[in-house]
């Protein structure tokens, strides 16, 4: 199905994006990987060359608002052509309402979500029919936690980006949908449980908060954007897919096993 196609995936030198560049490059698409580190970025294209699979890498600033248009352009002058863009860059911005500068509110904003939109800009100008877009947000777009501010504007934002763009995109032929993974076992979420007194503890408490009582893998995220981007899918446009163990399905948290005694 990805043969002779091209997909950008953006924040893939690690975590979710590292995993979805790793599929789709698997299933035969050439993959641009883009981040920030030049030396991880490297590496990650010599191991996907060595499996096979065809890649390039773009070390590129999302922040800056000409960098979706570079990073297009790098696809474009690499493979001369876009297929699908994964809009997947981000950055955990976790403060208070009260207590956020105004340069934590831009920073996470135009990461999160200006980049995402700029790139769509830029990529909706150069897809054919038949191309997709996916947006990966988050379950704090729906619902979150206090001290989570401004990460969970920006991706509700993602949320309403993905829904303006699929029906302004939709007569040029081109599926925009987002996905809304919730913890998922990534080195953020390892080097956040490494802030507590007790690592071990404080993953076991998140993963039994969950109906599944596991988090996600990165492999199952990506599995789900593939999903998204291809023609299985070509009937699902402007929609939002959950993929959070349950989690947001729960009204109350469950009693911990801890805490029964058992």
């Amino acid at each position: 199905m990805w043969s002779g196609k091209t997909v950008v995936v953006t924040g893939s030198t690690r975590g979710i994006g590292l995993a979805v560049a790793r599929a789709f490059a698997g299933a035969g698409a050439a993959v641009l990987v883009h981040g920030r580190d030049q030396v991880a970025g490297e590496r990650i294209v010599a191991d996907l060359a060595a499996a096979g699979g065809r890649a390039t890498f773009a070390a590129i600033d999302l922040t800056d608002p000409l960098a979706p248009q570079a990073l297009v352009d790098a696809a474009l002058a690499w493979s001369g052509r876009l297929d699908v863009l994964v809009n997947n860059a981000g950055a955990n911005t976790f403060t208070g309402v009260l207590s956020t500068s105004l340069d934590e509110w831009d920073q996470a904003l135009n990461l999160d979500l200006r980049a995402a939109w700029l790139a769509t800009v830029a990529a909706a100008a150069v897809m054919a029919p038949g191309s997709a877009i996916v947006n990966v947000s988050s379950n704090h777009a729906f619902a979150t936690i206090p001290g989570a501010f401004p990460y969970n504007v920006a991706k509700a934002g993602m949320i309403a980006l993905t829904q303006s763009s699929a029906l302004e995109l939709s007569d040029r032929g081109i599926r925009v949908n987002a996905l809304c993974p919730g913890y998922i076992d990534t080195p953020i979420n390892e080097a956040f449980f490494g802030t507590f007194p007790d690592p071990a503890a404080e993953r076991r408490r998140v993963e039994q908060i969950h109906p599944v009582r596991r988090m996600g893998t990165v492999d199952e995220v990506a599995e789900a954007v593939l999903f998204l981007a291809s023609d299985t899918c070509g009937f699902m446009t402007g929609s939002t897919l959950t993929l959070d163990g349950g989690r947001s399905a729960l009204l109350q948290d469950p009693v911990l096993t801890e805490e029964r005694g058992q």
